[in-house]
């Protein structure tokens, strides 16, 4: 039987699956998710976001960031408040129990961006992201 490299949608699909592996094992005592994670980081580098600049950073659909958002005011991670130049729109503040948080969260963070940037010089990282935005836009 002849050995077949895995194919593009299988690499991409394994890779995600690691990723989340690790953050669920780092998180297992902790009230968040791995979801819920990347909002949270997210939001503590960017104060202030809306939803739609959310949305469009973490490449995400509308209704998984609300979701997200709402269980994390549920957990009192994050706060929401209406944009004074926008009324229909909010915009999302970490909480003191999210910034409590915050040097963990970066740790998991720093440790998940090493693997994948292991073995890989700039240019290669550089390349690579190219490739998988294309491949990205693809499908938009």
């Amino acid at each position: 039987m002849q050995h077949e490299e895995p194919g593009i949608g299988r690499l991409i699909a394994r890779i995600r699956q690691g990723i989340y592996n690790y953050v669920a094992r780092q998180l297992k005592d902790k009230d968040l998710d791995v979801g819920q994670f990347f909002f949270l980081r997210f939001i503590l580098k960017n104060e202030g976001a809306t939803q739609e600049e959310i949305v469009r950073n973490l490449l995400l659909d509308k209704a998984t960031v609300s979701k997200g958002i709402k269980r994390l005011m549920q957990l009192g991670y994050v706060s929401r408040t209406i944009n004074p130049n926008d009324k229909r729109e909010f915009k999302v503040y970490a909480t003191e129990k999210a910034g409590a948080f915050a040097g963990e969260l970066d740790a998991i963070y720093k440790e998940v961006y090493d693997k994948l940037h292991t073995n890989l010089n700039k240019e290669e990282v550089a390349q690579l992201q190219s490739l998988l935005k294309m491949i990205y836009m693809n499908f938009e």
